[in-house]
């Protein structure tokens, strides 16, 4: 497609749209598109969730699959499609008004961590897809102002032009704001879902975890479980019902055509760039929330007195610090919390937010690179801990412990840690759960944090979790 020649900054068209509008309502509206994506703060209760952004009629996608990946760095080919386009000139409040939407799967870290001994190539879907919106609809949280965003960034004729795109949003949104409905409830069905680590086999890898840290080999692994369902579901209808039953802060939806799709409800905010300044907030400590307050309180004053808990987060912070460090100015880097309790649907976590500034040198993609796959999913030290994962986790990831979200065409970035995320494709949905196994890791208590995990996602899926041997099989 034909491109303006290149210039400094180009301005975008903003205009306000009428409200109120169901969000869910917008979702169905754009879900004409197939390559609809939605990164949304669903839960903007949480530090850092306040802004949503759909993105719908991209013109250029770069998808590159798990095939490719052995032989193309995601990174370079994204920083060099980045680097083809104009800049777009930010525009307060919103963080994004043209750019890149998309996800790394976690196997883009063979192009950052190559001596983690790899799985060859299995998933069926890309292990990166990204693609350019000139037209975003955006949504602010605090507050609930929703706006169009378009820019003009090709020459093409058959194209409209920014006016008019946002002239189209805004008639949309004028007939949603009459006909908005909330979702369906979430159905029971006789889905199932089989492991490819059963209770006993995942505990069994967790006690071999403890032996190589015993060992020395390492402080920290993150250790997951995949789940399969076979069953025919509609990815958007599954993206809104996971929105119910785990809303989140970094909850995102890809689209990649019929049937196919990542779906997210994350609370995890893995990079924050704006401007210089870059945030990362890993996670790590878990308590299962079960809906009786009693229980519940009891639940978090343990979490935040776990000495255990304190201990993993603490060594996580330590390496983003470290994967920072590489990046940023010196002596900008700073930890400015050590671990905050935060209360997600099921579960409640430990949280912690490190700050840095960017050296003038370094750019978005140089950061990701850094970074990648974030700390919090790999373990301490990361490539001994990805080493480990590969010897004992049956299956590649996949976009789960990848990375979603946006690169603006401005120079900012957010993007999530890929946690409590599904996949979907030819009739099949995985999802997966896992946790930071240390010294004194029980492997019981280990397998039933994955369970909490599970739930949410689960839930939407229509499956039962019984909270002893897993999910019930049918």
């Amino acid at each position: 497609m034909p491109r303006r020649p290149h210039r400094r900054r180009i301005t975008p068209v903003i205009r306000p749209l009428p409200k109120p509008v169901h969000r869910d309502a917008v979702r169905l509206a754009l879900a004409v598109h197939p390559d609809l994506v939605a990164l949304e703060s669903v839960d903007p209760s949480q530090s850092g969730g306040r802004f949503s952004i759909f993105g719908f009629d991209g013109i250029q996608t770069l998808r590159i699959t798990a095939k490719a990946a052995q032989r193309i760095d995601p990174f370079k080919a994204l920083e060099r499609e980045i680097g083809r386009w104009p800049r777009v000139e930010p525009v307060e409040p919103w963080p994004m008004t043209g750019g890149w939407i998309g996800y790394l799967a976690y196997e883009a870290g063979r192009w950052t961590e190559p001596t983690a001994h790899w799985l060859g190539p299995r998933s069926p879907l890309p292990v990166a897809q990204w693609t350019l919106y000139d037209t975003v609809i955006l949504h602010d949280a605090q507050s609930d102002d929703w706006a169009v965003a378009a820019v003009d960034l090709t020459d093409d004729p058959r194209r409209p032009t920014t006016e008019i795109r946002a002239e189209v949003a805004q008639f949309t949104f004028e007939m949603l704001a009459e006909s908005a409905a909330p979702p369906p409830p979430v159905p029971s069905t006789g889905r199932s879902v089989t492991w490819n680590l059963a209770r006993e086999e995942y505990e069994s890898r967790v006690a071999r975890v403890v032996e190589y840290i015993r060992a020395g080999d390492a402080f920290q692994v993150n250790l997951s479980r995949q789940g399969r369902v076979a069953s025919k579901v509609n990815p958007l209808g599954l993206y809104r019902r996971l929105c119910q039953t785990n809303p989140a802060p970094f909850a995102a939806y890809i689209g990649m055509g019929p049937g196919s799709a990542v779906v997210s409800s994350s609370p995890e905010l893995f990079l924050d760039l704006r401007g210089r300044e870059v945030v990362t907030r890993p996670i790590k400590g878990t308590r299962p929330r079960i809906g009786d307050a009693t229980a519940d309180r009891a639940a978090r004053e343990e979490l935040a007195s776990s000495d255990k808990d304190r201990a993993e987060l603490n060594m996580i912070v330590d390496l983003e610090r470290n994967d920072l460090g590489r990046v940023c100015d010196y002596g900008t880097v700073r930890v400015v919390s050590d671990g905050e309790i935060e209360a997600h649907p099921t579960v409640f976590h430990r949280t912690a937010t490190i700050r840095g500034r960017l050296r003038d040198d370094v750019g978005p993609i140089d950061l990701l690179r850094a970074t990648f796959p974030g700390g919090s999913i790999t373990g301490a030290p990361k490539v001994r801990a990805m080493q480990i994962i590969h010897e004992l986790e049956p299956d590649d990831r996949g976009a789960y412990c990848g990375s979603i979200g946006y690169i603006g065409l401005d120079g900012a970035m957010q993007l999530n840690l890929a946690i409590r995320t599904m996949q979907v494709h030819k009739n099949e949905v995985t999802l997966a759960a896992g946790g930071g196994i240390v010294v004194d890791s029980d492997p019981a208590m280990e397998f039933e944090e994955t369970e909490a995990k599970a739930r949410g996602m689960l839930a939407a899926l229509g499956i039962e979790n019984d909270g002893q041997d897993g999910p019930k099989r049918g």
